[in-house]
């Protein structure tokens, strides 16, 4: 059953936008936020090659910027019908996807993101996260691949791991679990509000994936430190296409949608990987302070605090499914891609 929402303004107007013909067979109009970056190679190659490789008959269309519709409904968006594809993160709307937030609980056992994403892949289809985003009329497009949480602050550095009790931190979601475990405070806002919040000093820190986002909402030109190992959790953010418009395409078209999706995952690593290159030195020229913990003490401190932190994500969920036999599937595949290597 469908999990119908009320249409926002922007909804309607998109659903207005999108009534119009379009000279192609099929058109596609993607939801995003925020400018084009490294999480977002993926969904534009995607873009430019359904459209070359058949000869403009298949055209994928991004709106960056929130253009079609805020961030926080994209995924109303496509139950909807107000667009075909979104980019969503279970962390911005947690009721409403808490099973795909559970690739985002804290200390998750990743050796690196290429583990993280072929656990993913899996969970993407298990059951439990097909229910789930059948509600809203959708189906995983794509993988969002980003890396690591770590944390960007002004203020006294929280140099180990006690000092981190009674701090203000933006950590969404799940990770914000993770936070309260360390002994700080957290609180949610969005990503584009983050630079202005801790310019003036409305919270200490905020958790994002290291070190393309922090980069892209300049967020280090307020900062005097950031963490460089704490490795909080990993994202778990997709592009959601509407299980219609899937279903709408021949077999021919949605081979050719996944051939090109392997292609455009090792750009997107890629593209991380060159971001790291570019800006972490930017970092620390900048004089911001590194901070790296003593391994021994946070892998104890991980140890101790992983475990309680699950099962208490896996109480809230178990009455609207089967929870603890879905961790246990990541935590299994987690061994297994970890097995893998990179």
């Amino acid at each position: 059953m469908r999990n119908f929402v009320r249409p926002s303004a922007a909804a309607l107007l998109a659903c207005t936008l999108f009534a119009m013909p379009a000279a192609a067979d099929t058109v596609w109009n993607v939801s995003l936020w925020g400018n084009s970056r490294a999480v977002t190679v993926s969904i534009e190659h995607l873009a430019k090659e359904v459209a070359r490789r058949t000869d403009g008959a298949f055209k994928i269309i991004t709106h960056f910027g929130e253009a079609i519709s805020p961030s926080r409904e994209n995924i109303d968006g496509i139950a909807l019908g107000a667009f075909e594809a979104a980019h969503i993160c279970p962390s911005y709307h947690p009721g409403k996807t808490p099973a795909l937030l559970g690739l985002e609980l804290p200390f998750l056992p990743f050796d690196d993101i290429r583990s993280a994403h072929r656990v993913a892949l899996k969970a993407h289809q298990h059951p439990v996260i097909e229910r789930e985003l059948g509600q809203f009329n959708a189906r995983v497009l794509q993988h969002v691949i980003a890396p690591r949480y770590e944390f960007m602050g002004r203020g006294d550095a929280p140099k180990n791991l006690e000092s981190w009790k009674g701090m203000r931190v933006r950590a969404p979601g799940a990770i914000g679990d993770g936070v309260r475990a360390l002994g700080a405070r957290p609180t949610s806002v969005p990503a584009p509000e983050i630079y202005t919040s801790i310019e003036r000093r409305l919270f200490d820190a905020a958790a994002l994936p290291f070190s393309y986002t922090f980069a892209s909402y300049r967020i280090h030109e307020v900062s005097e430190w950031y963490t460089f190992n704490m490795n909080l959790a990993i994202p778990s953010c997709v592009i959601l296409v509407s299980k219609d418009s899937w279903a709408a395409l021949s077999d021919e078209e949605r081979a050719l949608v996944e051939e090109i999706n392997a292609e455009a995952y090792e750009l997107q690593f890629e593209a991380l990987a060159g971001a790291d290159t570019e800006w972490i030195p930017e970092f620390d020229a900048g004089g911001m302070e590194r901070i790296v913990y003593e391994p021994v003490a946070l892998s104890a401190f991980k140890a101790k605090t992983a475990r309680p932190l699950w099962d208490g994500w896996i109480k809230r969920n178990s009455r609207r499914f089967a929870a603890e036999e879905y961790l246990n599937f990541i935590l299994t595949e987690a061994e297994v891609a970890n097995a893998e290597g990179s």
